[in-house]
This record gives structure tokens, C-alpha cells and sequence, in this order.
């Protein structure tokens, strides 16, 4: 139980904690605050390079490691969306797919861990869509300042995100799929690395 109390998990703990701020930062926005939106979401998007980096390099990794880091991945998408929703700033065309994908990622990784006990790590086309998503949502918190024009670049990375979530929902598809029929993993059997 021990194990599972290290800095790679502390790191992914703490940017579910920053979420919310997140959250009411731009819902609630005021100039004064720009900067500092900015610098933190900044700072909570590095966090999930360096929880992964040090859980690998610490030999750090574990379950409930493997669990939070997607989890608080797709928390932060969601949340930021819902608070540009609310801002009418952000297409529902593309929040609608977002979240109907995250959705359905988290429900069938959870009937996986149920039924065979597998937990499987983001695929990479999946780590490239966060990534492109981080991208789409700075560019959204950057556009709160009014002397920022930034409509195409808002709609360039709009359609490469919506491009890169049908890819990735389908190679995720094909993961589950493929993972549906394999045998149960025990803790006699497992031979993955923790």
C-alpha cells in the first residue's frame, strides 16, 4: 500500500486538485488574473510529462498510477471545455465528441480492469491528441485578453484536434477489441512491470 504514495501519483493528485481553479479562472475570468491563468495552466499540462518521466525513471510505476494519469488528463479537457462552454466560446460540434470520447475511454477501461484486470496505458495517437487539445485550450485561454485575435488559429486547431480524436477513438476501439478476449490477468500471471 505503501508504493502506491509516491511523487510520480502526488503529481497526478495535484493536477486533479488544480482543476477546478482552472476552472473558475476562466469561467469567472478577470484580467488581473490572466497571467497567472496562463503560468497555471502551464504548469498543470507539464505535470503530466513529469509524473509519467519520473514514474518510469523511479521505477515508480503502479496501478493506481496507471489509472490517474489518463484520468486526470481527460478531468482537465472536460473541465476547461464545460468553462469555455459557458464562456460561449467553444464549438459544441467539437465539445460534444471530446467528451462522448473520454466518456466511452474511461467506461470501457473500467470494464476492462473489472473483468480481466488490465490496465492499458494511452496509446500514442492518444498522448497526441491531449497534447493537441492542451494546444486548442491555451489558445482559448490566451483569446480571454481582448487585444487577441485568434479565430484562425482557434479553427486550425480545431479541425487538426477533430482529425486526431476520430483517430485515436478508433485505435482505442481496436485496442479494447483486441483486449475484450485476453485472459485474465492475476497476480500469479501478470508479467508487467509495476
Amino acid at each position: 500500500m505503501a508504493g502506491i504514495f509516491n511523487l510520480p501519483n502526488f503529481l497526478s493528485l495535484t493536477r486533479i486538485v488544480l482543476i477546478p481553479v482552472l476552472f473558475f479562472g476562466i469561467v469567472d475570468f478577470t484580467p488581473a488574473f490572466y497571467i497567472y491563468l496562463i503560468v497555471l495552466f502551464f504548469f498543470t499540462v507539464s505535470l503530466d510529462f513529469f509524473d509519467g518521466f519520473l514514474a518510469r525513471k523511479l521505477h515508480q510505476e503502479t496501478e493506481l498510477g496507471k489509472i490517474l494519469d489518463p484520468v486526470a488528463d481527460k478531468l482537465l479537457v472536460v473541465a476547461l471545455i464545460a468553462a469555455f462552454i459557458l464562456k460561449s466560446r467553444f464549438p459544441l460540434w467539437l465539445a460534444v465528441p471530446i467528451i462522448l470520447r473520454d466518456l466511452v475511454i474511461l467506461s470501457a477501461s473500467l470494464v476492462l480492469y473489472k473483468k480481466r484486470h488490465i490496465i492499458k496505458p494511452s496509446i500514442f495517437v492518444g498522448k497526441i491528441t491531449f497534447v493537441l487539445l492542451s494546444y486548442l485550450l491555451l489558445v482559448y485561454i490566451i483569446d480571454l485578453n481582448p487585444n487577441f485575435q485568434l479565430l484562425i488559429l482557434k479553427r486550425f486547431f480545431s479541425i487538426l484536434t477533430a482529425g486526431f480524436l476520430l483517430w485515436s477513438f478508433l485505435e482505442y476501439l481496436r485496442v479494447y477489441l483486441a483486449l475484450r478476449g485476453t485472459r485474465k490477468i492475476t497476480p500469479e500471471t501478470d508479467d508487467t512491470p509495476h
